[in-house]
């Protein structure tokens, strides 16, 4: 038909097709809060200390000399005892670390299936039953 010399082309306009296409976009939403902290607890532990004391004993007998402790006279057969030194506790308290906590933040990737609904354009031709109108015309009566 292109090439056929009795043929005569004469563009018309052009009519576009259309469709619709999906695109999509992502928002980030915060879903949740959370707040990450150390609390100090509190407990009592009983520790158990052995003392020890140094003392002195001091113990008279009868006899002709006098022993003075204090200022006071000791009578034969006393014991006094005078305390030279004790051991006293002193609590220090030292941290230590005992456990590593990680705090780690993962994002996942989730592969998600959306129907969408999606319209589009095709060119349809309505033809007219042409010779039924050149029928209807060729059966009109002449008018003159």
């Amino acid at each position: 038909m292109e090439n056929d010399p009795e043929v005569k082309r004469v563009p018309v306009g052009t009519l576009e097709l259309r469709e619709e296409r999906a695109v999509t976009e992502t928002q980030r939403v915060v879903a949740g809060h959370v707040t990450v902290r150390r609390e100090r607890r509190v407990r009592v532990e009983h520790i158990e200390v052995e003392l020890a004391e140094e003392v002195l004993m001091i113990e008279t007998v009868s006899g002709t000399g006098k022993v003075t402790v204090n200022g006071m006279t000791l009578e034969p057969g006393t014991v006094q005892e005078v305390i030279l030194s004790q051991e006293r506790v002193q609590i220090v308290k030292h941290l230590y670390a005992v456990q590593d906590v990680s705090i780690t933040k993962t994002t996942q990737t989730v592969l998600h299936t959306i129907p969408v609904e999606l319209a589009y354009e095709e060119l349809v031709v309505d033809q007219r039953d042409m010779e039924k109108h050149l029928q209807d015309a060729d059966n009109r009566p002449e008018e003159r």
